[in-house]
């Protein structure tokens, strides 16, 4: 009984000690030995901090080599203006069993001929990860031919007019195409990555570093923003506003079934004119059926009425006013 009684006590002190040494444990290579696969962030000007800097915290956590590269190795300037300063330039970047290719403004990036020539490069044999609008880049490479992907809600219907050849799935926080693996926006770049460390080393270790960061990752896909009502909110892509016309995000809130957003506007137009605007574009588009001269529209989706309203308060300047519609 007492050997027993001092097991039991030896094994408690080693479980309480373990977390200690998990928290000693820096960089992450101490835990797990020299890294098995090495990563490499491309970075351009432009860039989205958390799409980059995500990935590089999951994948150093798991015990990863992870570097950054750009074109010329110069510092790159963010979408939020961080100054970033890579360890590599394209030419003299070691071979990565990973690449990561994270979103942002990337307009100039998509034309980018040496980025694009970089991301071709070893396509056959190795992975590539796109965050959130990277999925641009890695499909203006041409990597995604043929392939399925996801990117950042917002950018959904871009991405199906500029890229006919890959089938865009909209209702998952990553996809698995083989050789490239593709998230949608921001934050689900953490999830695509720890989707990766799974795939690499199994998905303990993946569960292991998602616990370490404190963040609830579910394999099974979690929260996919895509699914969200707004995406069944008319898009207005057809109107023209007013020269001048500004907006302002007051909120945009909901969930899979109901949708609100505020807006603050400056405009040389009234409201009225601005509602007359939107009602003529969500009428030529011949989804939602008026209701009478009212600014309320119905229609049916999966089986239920849904019923669109838009409307707008003055503000104090003549020339503001609030901006708002639900959808219900």
């Amino acid at each position: 009984m007492q050997k027993a009684g001092l097991g039991t006590w030896a094994l408690a002190s080693l479980t309480a000690l373990l977390p200690l040494a998990v928290e000693a444990a820096s960089p992450a290579r101490e835990m797990y030995g020299q890294p098995t696969v090495n990563v490499g962030i491309v970075l351009f000007d432009g860039v989205q901090i958390i799409d980059f800097a995500a990935p590089y915290e999951v994948f150093g956590t798991a015990g990863f080599g992870v570097a950054t590269v750009s074109a010329d190795g110069g510092p790159v300037t963010t979408a939020m203006g961080l100054k970033v300063t890579p360890d590599h330039s394209f030419a003299d970047a070691p071979d990565f069993d990973l690449l990561v290719v994270p979103g942002g403004d990337v307009q100039d990036a998509m034309r980018d001929e040496n980025l694009l020539a970089y991301l071709r490069q070893h396509e056959d044999d190795r992975q590539v990860l796109s965050v959130c609008t990277g999925s641009h880049i890695v499909a203006s490479a041409g990597l995604l031919d043929g392939r399925k992907a996801t990117t950042f809600h917002g950018a959904f219907d871009r991405f199906e007019r500029l890229f006919p050849d890959v089938e865009l799935v909209r209702d998952q926080r990553w996809v698995d195409s083989g050789r490239v693996v593709t998230s949608a926006g921001l934050s689900s770049g953490i999830d695509a990555s720890l989707y990766l460390v799974a795939k690499f080393h199994g998905p303990m270790r993946a569960r292991s570093v998602a616990l370490h960061l404190e963040y609830p990752w579910d394999p099974d896909g979690g929260f996919v923003r895509g699914r969200m009502a707004d995406r069944q909110a008319p898009r207005l892509a057809g109107v023209v506003w007013p020269e001048g016309t500004n907006f302002q995000s007051l909120y945009s809130v909901g969930d899979s079934t109901r949708w609100q957003a505020r807006f603050m506007v400056s405009s040389p137009a009234t409201a009225d004119e601005l509602l007359t605007l939107i009602a003529a574009d969500i009428d030529g588009e011949k989804i939602w059926v008026r209701e009478g001269d009212a600014y309320v529209w119905h229609r049916e989706i999966a089986g239920q009425r849904k019923q669109l309203v838009f409307g707008t308060e003055p503000l104090k300047p003549k020339d503001q006013f609030i901006l708002s519609y639900e959808l219900n």
